[in-house]
C-alpha cells in the first residue's frame, strides 16, 4: 500500500462540527522500517487484514474486532471510522477498485 498525502477532514453538515482528519497511514508493503504510530493505527483500522474481498485473512475476526473496539474506546468512534474509511479506500485503490 502506498502512503498518501495527509487527508483532509470531511466537512460537517447540518451544523455539526467537521469530522477529524485521518491520523492513520497505510504501510508500504515490504518496508524494512519500524512501524510509525500512524501505521499501527492504519493496521488496527483496516478490515482487509481480517480477509475482506480479495485479501487473505491475516488476523482472526475475533482479534481484529477486539483491537478495533479498543481503538474506538481510546480514539473515539468518529476518529476510528474516519481512519477505517481512509485505509480501506487506499487499500481498494491500490488493487484498482474504483471509488
Amino acid at each position: 500500500m502506498m502512503p498518501t498525502d495527509k487527508p483532509q477532514p470531511p466537512s460537517g453538515k447540518d451544523g455539526e462540527s467537521p469530522l477529524p482528519a485521518a491520523n492513520a497511514r497505510c504501510r508500504l508493503s515490504g518496508s524494512a522500517e519500524d512501524f510509525t504510530v500512524e501505521e499501527i493505527r492504519g493496521l488496527l483500522a483496516n478490515p482487509v487484514y481480517a480477509g475482506i474481498g480479495p485479501f487473505p485473512q491475516l488476523v482472526p475476526d475475533e482479534q481484529w474486532v477486539r483491537a478495533a473496539a479498543r481503538a474506538i474506546r481510546e480514539d473515539g468512534p468518529e476518529q476510528f471510522l474516519v481512519n477505517l474509511l481512509f485505509v480501506l479506500r487506499q487499500s481498494l485503490t491500490d488493487i484498482g477498485v474504483e471509488q
